[in-house]
C-alpha cells in the first residue's frame, strides 16, 4: 500500500523552484526547435595536380533562427571526421576538400542557433559522394628550334612543339639556360592556341637548354610534368655587308600639287646599324609656313628584331618651326604615348628639299634586322613640269655608304590625281620615261600590249625600269618571278 507524505515548503523557496523549473523547460524546448539541415547533393567535383575538390550543397535556412553550420566529412571506412566551419546563416553550400582521387567520402551538416556552436541541432542525413580518377594534364611533345639568329651581343631562336589545341590546355610555361648553367629564364603568357616562342638575350656561340610545361587550370594548381629537355646551338655572329634597301614613293605626279611622300628603309639581319639618312631633292618644297607646332604630318612603322619582335607605329607630329625654311618633326608613339625620336625637314636655299634622318645611337654597331617607313602627307608641293629627282643618302655607323636616285616624270597635262599604295607594284602610272617597282629581289618583268605581243622583256634587280622606247597607249606589266601583272598607261 503506498505511502503519501505531504510535505508543504515555504511560499518563497516555492516559487524559487517553479522559476527554475520553467527556465529548464524553456531551455529544453529552444534547443529542441533548432532545426535539422536537409536537401543535401554534391556537385561540381574538379582535381588538380594535387588534390580532388567537390561543392556541398543543402537548403536555405534562412529566417529559421539559424546562426551558424558546421560540416563534418571523411572516407566511408574512415572513423575520423574532418570539420568544414566559418559557415554563417546565409550558407547554403561549401566546398570540401582537399580530397584524395576516385574516393568514396560521406558528409553531414549541422545548423546552430546560437553563437559560439551553441544551441545544436541534430546532425542532418549522410550523404555519399565519390571523387573523380585522377586525369593527366599532358606534357608538350615534339620540341625543336629552328630560326636561330646570332647577333653581335646577343641572339634569338624559336622554340617549338606540337599543337595541343582541344586537349584541356589553358596555358604554356617555357624555360630555358645555358647549358652550364642552373637558372632558368621563364617565358610566361603563352595561352593554348600557341605552340611556338621566341627566346632572346642568347650568347653566341652557346649551347642552351629548353623545356616547356602545360597548365590546365588558369591558375598554377593543375599542371603537367615538363616535357622532355631539348638542346641549341647558338653560332657565331657573322657580320654582312651594308645593303639596305630603298623605296620611294609619291602619290601623284600632277604639277603643283600637294603630293604624299612617302620613304621606305629595310635592313638585313647583321648588316652594319644606319647612322644617319639623307634625302634630296633637285625640285618642289614643303609647304612649312602653313605648318604649326603639334599639327598632324603623317605617320611611320619602325620594326626591328627578329620576326618584328618590336613593332611601334607613329604619328608624324610637327614638334618646333625652326624658320620659314625648317621644321622638327617628332615621332609620336601611339602605344607609349611618347616621342620617340626626331627628324628635321627643310626647303634648301639652293632648290628642292632636304630630310635629314638620325637615329638614336645602341649598344652595338651591326642591326637585328630592321625596317623604317616613312610617310609625310600633304605637305610635299610638286614642281612644275620636271624630272623629279629624289636622292636618298645613308651612312652606316661603320662608315659604309649607300646611294640611291628615285626619279618622276612630273606633268602637268595630268587631269585625273594618281594614288599609289603599296598595293600597286609599279608607279608612277600614267608614266613615259621610266617605271618604279616595288618589288625585292631579282625580277623577270613582261610588257605586253592589247594584242598580247611581247613588246618587252628583262630580268633585273633594279627597281628602275626604261621605258622609253615603247609608244604611248595601254600595256599589261607581269613579274613572272612573283606573279603579279598590273596595267600601265604610257604617255
Amino acid at each position: 500500500m503506498p505511502i503519501f507524505v505531504n510535505i508543504t515548503l515555504p511560499n518563497h523557496i516555492m516559487k524559487h523552484f517553479l522559476i527554475v523549473l520553467l527556465l529548464s523547460f524553456y531551455s529544453f524546448s529552444f534547443a529542441q526547435d533548432c532545426p535539422q539541415a536537409t536537401g543535401l547533393s554534391t556537385d561540381n567535383y574538379v582535381f588538380n595536380s594535387t588534390a580532388a575538390f567537390v561543392d556541398g550543397h543543402w537548403d536555405s535556412m534562412l529566417g529559421t533562427g539559424v546562426v551558424d553550420f558546421l560540416i563534418k566529412y571523411k572516407e566511408i571506412d574512415s572513423l575520423d571526421w574532418n570539420n568544414l566551419s566559418n559557415l554563417d546563416s546565409t550558407s547554403v553550400s561549401r566546398t570540401i576538400g582537399p580530397l584524395d582521387y576516385n574516393t568514396t567520402y560521406v558528409w553531414s551538416v549541422v545548423a546552430f542557433c546560437s553563437d559560439n556552436f551553441q544551441d545544436e541541432a541534430e546532425w542532418s542525413v549522410v550523404d555519399t559522394f565519390t571523387t573523380s580518377a585522377y586525369i593527366d594534364c599532358p606534357s608538350p611533345t615534339g620540341l625543336f628550334v629552328n630560326d636561330i639568329i646570332p647577333l653581335q651581343n646577343n641572339g634569338f631562336a624559336v622554340g617549338n612543339w606540337d599543337s595541343m589545341l582541344g586537349m584541356g590546355v589553358d596555358h604554356f610555361i617555357l624555360n630555358f639556360k645555358l647549358l652550364s648553367e642552373t637558372e632558368w629564364t621563364v617565358l610566361s603568357d603563352m595561352d593554348s592556341t600557341v605552340s611556338s616562342n621566341m627566346m632572346g638575350n642568347l650568347s653566341p656561340d652557346n649551347y642552351y637548354e629548353w623545356r616547356v610545361k602545360t597548365y590546365c587550370s588558369e591558375n598554377a594548381s593543375y599542371y603537367s610534368d615538363w616535357s622532355e629537355l631539348d638542346t641549341f646551338y647558338v653560332g657565331e655572329f657573322v657580320p654582312q655587308a651594308f645593303s639596305p634597301e630603298i623605296l620611294m614613293e609619291i602619290s601623284t605626279l600632277e604639277c603643283e600639287e600637294v603630293a604624299d611622300i612617302t620613304l621606305n628603309i629595310e635592313q638585313d639581319t647583321n648588316e652594319p646599324d644606319i647612322q644617319s639618312t639623307m634625302v634630296t631633292s633637285n625640285s618642289g618644297s614643303f609647304d612649312i609656313s602653313n605648318l604649326s607646332e603639334d599639327q598632324f604630318v603623317g605617320s611611320a612603322v619602325g620594326i626591328t628584331g627578329i620576326n618584328g619582335f618590336i613593332n611601334n607605329q607613329y604619328s608624324l607630329v610637327v614638334h618646333d618651326i625652326i624658320n620659314d625654311n625648317k621644321a622638327k618633326i617628332a615621332l609620336f608613339n601611339t602605344e607609349s604615348q611618347s616621342n620617340d625620336g626626331y627628324f628635321n625637314i627643310e626647303n634648301s636655299s639652293d632648290t628642292g628639299i632636304v630630310i635629314s634622318i638620325v637615329p638614336p645611337s645602341d649598344d652595338n654597331s651591326y642591326t637585328s634586322g630592321n625596317s623604317l617607313t616613312i610617310s609625310l602627307e600633304g605637305i610635299f608641293v610638286n614642281p612644275v613640269s620636271t624630272n623629279l629627282e629624289f636622292s636618298v643618302n645613308i651612312n652606316s655607323e661603320l662608315v659604309d655608304n649607300s646611294f640611291t636616285t628615285f626619279d618622276f616624270l612630273i606633268d602637268c597635262e595630268v587631269n585625273v590625281l594618281d594614288v599609289y599604295t603599296k598595293n600597286d607594284f609599279i608607279f608612277p602610272n600614267p608614266a613615259s620615261n621610266y617605271l618604279n617597282m616595288n618589288l625585292k629581289g631579282e625580277k623577270y618583268i613582261e610588257i605586253s600590249d592589247l594584242s598580247g605581243r611581247l613588246v618587252m622583256s628583262l630580268s633585273t634587280f633594279d627597281n628602275i625600269i626604261d621605258i622609253s622606247l615603247l609608244k604611248e597607249g595601254l600595256y599589261f606589266v607581269s613579274v613572272k618571278s612573283h606573279q603579279l601583272s598590273q596595267k600601265l598607261i604610257v604617255r
